[in-house]
């Protein structure tokens, strides 16, 4: 008979309560799977609720069981009434709080609660945003991951022609119109689609990168490299079909769904656009693309004012841009 000792007790994992406006549930169960990745159990309603079960009555139970409320902000969940009462829950138990913001919105409705809190930008790069939740829910510091950083051996940092490369092949593989690419949007009541907003046929489009905002120090001519490998378009004309015309989804922005892409928040109506894409790159395994798009249209022309992360196996870049596309001819033209 041998004494083994009391049989060790697994650590318990970590729990997070996922709180997402419906319109980004694709972002929510994202999150959820590299979360698990990391040994954190995320929860989100819309899948975890078992058949049967008041749906009120889980997502309280869920929130006195959770160890942190993750909240995927947007303009939708800043005025979301469901949201709300999600942290005023978490407050009252003492949950730790972590505020993911998905666009570059100020808080509103929600300011009261998010003003003393640390934002996570998941715009920043997916990768960053889990590293930090996971380290603010486990005290651990976060890894170090290889981003496009200055050189520690010369002032100015220098893009290197992979770095260019790579980020050429991003746009090539979002297609002409990536800054919004393609995304699955039906059946998303929080989209805001006027009927017949432009016309249909041959538009033509033109890129300006406006600003690199990341890294912050550039030799010039690298600066030069890379707005000309972003903004010469070789193909800038592209057909928007009388049926996307009539009535726009993610074509309008992905001709034939050539990429990979989610889009969340999509509005066109009144004459302003917006929404939010998370791409994947197309020959890069760890390259990820996201977009925050704000503009104008009338029937004739659009116009966005983009705000752009590229992670990519060799960095991060961000930057700022703008596009305007103009109808050129119509309506017959081939999709």
């Amino acid at each position: 008979m041998t004494d083994a000792g009391p049989t060790p007790i697994a650590p318990k994992r970590l729990s997070a309560f996922i709180s997402h406006h419906s319109s980004q549930v694709d972002i929510a169960r994202r999150l959820k799977g590299l979360l698990a990745g990391q040994g954190i159990d995320g929860w989100l309603a819309p899948d975890d609720i078992a058949a049967g079960t008041a749906f009120d009555q889980a997502i309280l139970d869920q929130i006195a069981r959770s160890d942190a409320i993750i909240l995927l902000f947007c303009a939708q969940s800043d005025q979301s009434r469901h949201v709300k009462r999600e942290l005023m829950l978490g407050e009252d138990g003492h949950k730790q709080i972590l505020p993911v913001r998905l666009e570059d919105v100020p808080a509103q409705g929600l300011a009261y609660w998010l003003k003393d809190y640390q934002w996570i930008d998941w715009f920043g790069g997916e990768a960053q945003a889990v590293d930090r939740i996971v380290a603010a829910m486990t005290g651990a510091p976060e890894p170090a991951r290889a981003v496009v950083a200055p050189s520690a051996r010369h002032p100015k940092y220098r893009l290197s022609k992979l770095a260019l490369a790579v980020a050429a092949i991003a746009i090539v593989a979002a297609g002409a119109w990536w800054a919004v690419g393609q995304g699955k949007n039906d059946g998303d009541a929080s989209a805001e689609v006027a009927d017949s907003p432009i016309e249909p046929g041959v538009w033509t489009s033109k890129r300006e990168v406006v600003k690199i905002l990341y890294p912050e120090e550039i030799a010039p001519e690298y600066e030069k490299q890379f707005k000309a490998l972003l903004e010469n378009d070789p193909d800038p004309e592209d057909c928007i079909t009388e049926k996307v015309a009539a009535k726009p989804d993610v074509e309008l922005f992905d001709p034939g769904h050539q990429s990979s892409c989610t889009i969340g928040s999509f509005k066109m109506n009144g004459g302003r656009i917006s929404g939010y894409l998370n791409c994947k790159i197309a020959g890069d395994a760890n390259g990820n693309l996201q977009v925050t798009v704000r503009g104008t249209y009338t029937r004739t022309s659009m116009e966005f004012d983009n705000v752009v992360t590229m992670q990519t196996s060799q960095g991060m870049v961000r930057f700022r841009s703008h596009e305007t596309q103009r109808w050129l001819r119509g309506p017959a033209c081939k999709a």
